[in-house]
């Protein structure tokens, strides 16, 4: 089955600041879910991290109304290219657990721990496991 779909876990959800910018008008429909991971902020960089693990991260699974051409944008934010070994992320396939229980499939952007770029990050951890929360509380 052809993935069709986007997991946003930080500044792409609905009300922050990068969903102005590369997602508003573009999501046909957005439901709230969460996936499996461990969560963190790049304190130096002001944004999430997820890289593998078993916590909740809550997030929103969106619909997009052209994916292929705001997969397109969303890849160049993310600084995400198709066989790229410096990437700051990698879009991966990843299991979105809706609020009703029902599992979807979508992708998500992984941080890259080992890529060049990343290298002198400093990665908080999130217990909570949401960082819309996090950061408005910080």
């Amino acid at each position: 089955m052809l993935v069709k779909k986007i997991f946003v876990y930080g500044s792409l959800r609905s009300d922050m600041f990068n969903y102005n910018i590369y997602l508003n008008g573009k999501v046909k429909s957005s439901k709230k879910g969460y996936i499996n991971g461990s969560l963190y902020h790049l304190d130096n960089k002001g944004y999430p991290a997820v890289v593998k693990g078993n916590k909740k991260i809550l997030g929103e699974l969106m619909e997009l109304n052209d994916f292929e051409a705001t997969l397109k944008e969303l890849d160049y934010m993310e600084n995400y290219q198709l066989d790229g070994f410096n990437n700051e992320y990698n879009r991966n396939e990843v299991d979105v657990t809706l609020l009703d229980g029902s599992i979807e499939k979508a992708y998500f952007y992984e941080y890259n721990k080992d890529a060049e770029i990343n290298k002198d990050d400093i990665l908080i951890s999130i217990e909570c496991g949401d960082w819309k929360e996090y950061i408005s509380n910080k």
